[in-house]
């Protein structure tokens, strides 16, 4: 017999809610937003025979539940920090790094009021953006807003990536079966899950892309510890051992965008001086920038590119021998229903399955949000995910560019998928509340949080 997942979720606030009573806030939020994403069903999934229910969303974006993962700890966490650190809100000073958020949760309001149709819609998917996104954001601006308190939820990233290991090892040996053991169907389990040896795995996460950017964010952050600070230890092992473990089990993962995204991603992190910075995000944002208007004129057409172009014809039959058909899959899937969305291409039309009326659905999430939401919701969303790493490259401090660098992987993998991990607000918050101030820390020296009563971790600049 299977557990319920609308139980499991509503118990869940309860827990999450209790854990602020049992632990300081800073601890209780890390236990809530890392423990929750790491354990809970995605939702309260309806069964389907179907080998491919491609129609099935995962919990980033509104659909028919509002109920999910990611309402449920956002909703455990709003309620903890008000009963136990209700001056934190108060003491919050907006600033115009929480604009492109701010508009990103208010984009079904504006498609509502554009499509009066669509106004109670457009007020539930507010509600939904602001506990599923807006709450994770608002913990790490409030509460990780220091250099030793990111270096704290650094850390807690490290530590959920190395808990995850047996995991990750157990399915890749098994395949993808304890979401299955524990709360009955998930839809996306056994997609690409044989792969060349052993199996994907999946854990409790949306699907096994979505738990490759979970370990690779972990191998990144755990990296990026080993090389710039004087963490020695974590549970237990030396740091060096645990990047290695993580970047190990990315690999194990073999979840291919996952590995690519580790590797390309990690100089940014790693490599001293800010020229360096600078042109990688300049070229980031160049590329960005192009793949966008690319896609939503349909300038390029990837198909008649492959049908025509014995060079794309070669890469195409290459990675299908490599059993690598996916990516271009992906790009196929948006391309099919980019004419769709630009029917209201402004303001979007509202309704999370804008695209049933074409054939399987698109991929990625920046097509999934411009069709709800249209150009002005897609342009938060982007803002949201890339102006904090754009902005980092022109600033030192290795803390900013290991959290930018986090950040970067998901918003870049959202560009094929639409699994984003949403806990990575928390990094996205705290690194946005920051400011300068990640590059004050003094060589050697331990940083007190008076309020949490117990030291945090030695740093160096």
């Amino acid at each position: 017999m299977h557990l319920s997942a609308e139980i499991v979720l509503s118990v869940w606030l309860v827990i999450g809610v209790a854990a602020f009573f049992v632990f300081p806030v800073r601890r209780a939020l890390l236990f809530d937003f890392l423990g929750g994403w790491a354990l809970l069903p995605t939702s309260a999934f309806h069964v389907d025979p179907s080998p491919f229910p491609y129609w099935l969303l995962g919990s980033a974006l509104p659909s028919i539940h509002m109920l999910t993962k990611a309402t449920a700890i956002g909703a455990a966490a709003l309620a903890g920090i008000l009963l136990r650190q209700p001056s934190a809100l108060r003491s919050l000073r907006p600033s115009w790094r929480d604009l492109p958020m701010l508009a990103w949760c208010l984009a079904p309001l504006v498609t509502g009021i554009a499509h009066p149709q669509m106004l109670s819609t457009g007020l539930r998917g507010v509600a939904y953006l602001g506990l599923a996104w807006g709450i994770p954001y608002l913990a790490g601006r409030i509460v990780f807003a220091t250099s030793g308190s990111l270096l704290e939820l650094i850390r807690a990233f490290v530590v959920a990536g190395l808990l995850y290991v047996p995991v990750c090892l157990f399915e890749f040996v098994r395949g993808p079966q304890l979401y299955a053991w524990l709360y009955g169907f998930e839809p996306y389990r056994w997609i690409g899950a044989d792969r060349y040896i052993g199996h994907r795995p999946v854990g409790f996460l949306e699907d096994g892309n979505q738990l490759g950017i979970w370990m690779a964010t972990a191998a990144l952050l755990a990296t990026c510890l080993w090389r710039r600070t004087e963490v020695r230890r974590i549970l237990g092992l030396p740091i060096h051992l645990a990047a290695i473990l993580l970047i190990a089990i990315t690999l194990l993962c073999q979840s291919g965008g996952s590995i690519l995204l580790l590797f390309c991603i990690m100089p940014f992190a790693l490599i001293r001086g800010g020229q360096f910075q600078k042109r990688f995000v300049l070229v980031l944002a160049c590329l960005m920038v192009c793949l966008a208007g690319l896609r939503l004129s349909n300038v390029v057409s990837l198909r008649a590119l492959v049908n025509h172009h014995r060079a794309a014809r070669s890469a195409e039959h290459a990675m299908a021998h490599l059993g690598r058909e996916s990516f271009g899959w992906r790009l196929e899937q948006d391309e099919r229903h980019v004419k769709t969305a630009l029917e209201h291409r402004w303001v979007g039309s509202g309704e999370w399955d804008w695209w049933r009326e074409g054939r399987d659905r698109p991929w990625s999430l920046w097509l999934l949000a411009f069709g709800m939401y249209g150009i002005v919701g897609l342009a938060a969303l982007e803002a949201l995910q890339f102006l904090p790493a754009i902005e980092s490259g022109w600033k030192t401090g290795h803390l900013r560019h290991a959290t930018a660098a986090a950040i970067l992987i998901s918003a870049i993998d959202n560009l094929l998928n639409s699994c984003p991990i949403l806990p990575v607000l928390l990094l996205l918050g705290a690194l946005n509340a920051a400011g300068s101030d990640l590059t004050e820390e003094s060589p050697r020296t331990i940083h007190y949080d008076k309020q949490e009563g117990a030291p945090a971790v030695y740093v160096h600049s």
